[in-house]
């Protein structure tokens, strides 16, 4: 199972929080709980929960392996050097100048 499939199994979309998560297993494990399966039905909420509980392990799985950068980031003094260095490079960098040479 792929992490998107687990996404649309629980119904999360790109970006959730662990009680988000957390909130959307429990909705599907309550619909689909074989103890809650009509007469005839047991085997296929059987089956959806253990997709179910897959996905949730999944998306667990990937959200435990994530590694978050903990250093505080300070306030650059100057915004505007801090930008070029970032952002003016490439297709976002200034227009490239003309050659002023002059040779008539």
């Amino acid at each position: 199972m792929t992490l998107e499939e687990a996404r649309e199994l629980l119904g999360l979309g790109l970006e959730a929080t662990r009680k988000e998560v957390r909130a959307a297993y429990r909705r599907a494990a309550r619909r689909w709980h074989p103890d809650r399966a009509p007469k005839g039905a047991e085997a296929e909420y059987r089956s959806r929960m253990q997709q179910i509980n897959a996905a949730y392990q999944k998306i667990v799985k990937f959200i435990e392996d994530y590694q978050y950068h903990l250093a505080e980031a300070e306030a650059p003094d100057d915004y505007e050097k801090w930008w070029q260095q970032r952002f003016g490079v490439g297709v976002w960098g200034p227009p490239k100048k003309e050659s002023t040479d002059s040779t008539d």
